[in-house]
């Protein structure tokens, strides 16, 4: 019969310094749930999720969030989903403000694998986006702060 998980605040297992992943596939669980705080212009480029539908939880400062085309501000208490194949990315691109802190949902797991792997690839370009691939991600376009001017 399946356990219950109890993740205590300073638990979790960590892949990337800015998210700590408290269920996943690697841990057992049928989605990913993590906490992450994303520091100024630290997001991903617009990326689509094979399977994986993305949700956001916003829980301190501005996030910035493009979906397909368009961008939105989620602001503490705002939630977004976008659902598998949909382009998307998200980041912090207010330079005067603190990291975003952020929870993120994604189901199906398999979220925590796409960091394991990528934490193994190190720099290693080709190793980086062989991870992304393997695992259902694939990157189409910039980041926000690219597409945006910011720096």
């Amino acid at each position: 019969m399946p356990e219950g998980r109890v993740v205590r605040r300073s638990e979790g297992e960590v892949y990337d310094p800015h998210w700590t992943f408290k269920m996943g596939s690697r841990t057992g669980g049928t989605f990913d749930f993590l906490v992450g705080t994303i520091p100024y212009l630290s997001g991903p480029p617009l990326h689509t999720h094979e399977k994986q539908e993305d949700s956001f939880f916003i829980l301190e400062s501005i996030l910035t969030v493009q979906v397909g085309d368009d961008v939105f501000e989620l602001e503490p208490g705002d939630f977004a989903s976008v659902p598998p194949g949909v382009p998307h990315t998200f980041d912090n691109t207010h330079k005067d403000q603190a990291p975003v802190k952020a929870c993120n949902l994604m189901t199906p797991s398999g979220l925590d694998q796409i960091f394991f792997d990528m934490s193994q690839a190190g720099d290693d370009f080709d190793k980086l986006v062989n991870a992304l691939t393997r695992n259902g991600v694939t990157i189409v376009g910039p980041t926000l702060g690219q597409k945006l001017g910011l720096s």
